[in-house]
């Protein structure tokens, strides 16, 4: 049976928001993984870093991660799963030595991992929107 012009219409517009969807959650996703990217800690002997990488000494800052309220290394997967266009959600790092490690301190430089993965969305959108668009 062949389908309505309305039909294909409404198929059509499914589909691109299902794209979108797809598109957002990733892109989102993608920006985590950047964040929760680890790279050794000076406390294990580390003698240089690379911005964009969270440094793991005790794995507690990366461990930190909580997304409204649940908590772990991996929580925003599963948060990110469920999400909607339009819904809002609150990533955080809560280790008391977040900040400092992300803006940097007059004894070391910032690793930026939260703010130069941000940076990234619009890179990480175009990688995603692409895979939908082929």
């Amino acid at each position: 049976m062949t389908k309505t012009f309305t039909a294909q219409l409404e198929d059509f517009a499914k589909m691109t928001v299902e794209a979108m969807e797809y598109t957002m959650r990733q892109s989102i996703q993608d920006v985590l993984e950047a964040a929760q990217t680890t790279q050794i800690g000076i406390g294990q002997g580390a003698t240089s870093f690379e911005v964009g990488k969270i440094p793991v000494d005790t794995a507690e800052l990366v461990n930190s991660l909580t997304v409204d309220g649940a908590t772990g290394p991996d929580s925003y997967v599963t948060a990110i799963e469920g999400m909607e266009i339009g819904d809002v959600k609150r990533f955080a790092w809560t280790a008391p030595h977040a900040l400092p490690v992300e803006m940097g301190t007059s004894k070391f430089p910032g690793r930026h991992f939260v703010s130069a993965n941000a940076r990234r969305f619009s890179e990480f959108v175009d990688a995603r929107t692409a895979e939908v668009t082929k």
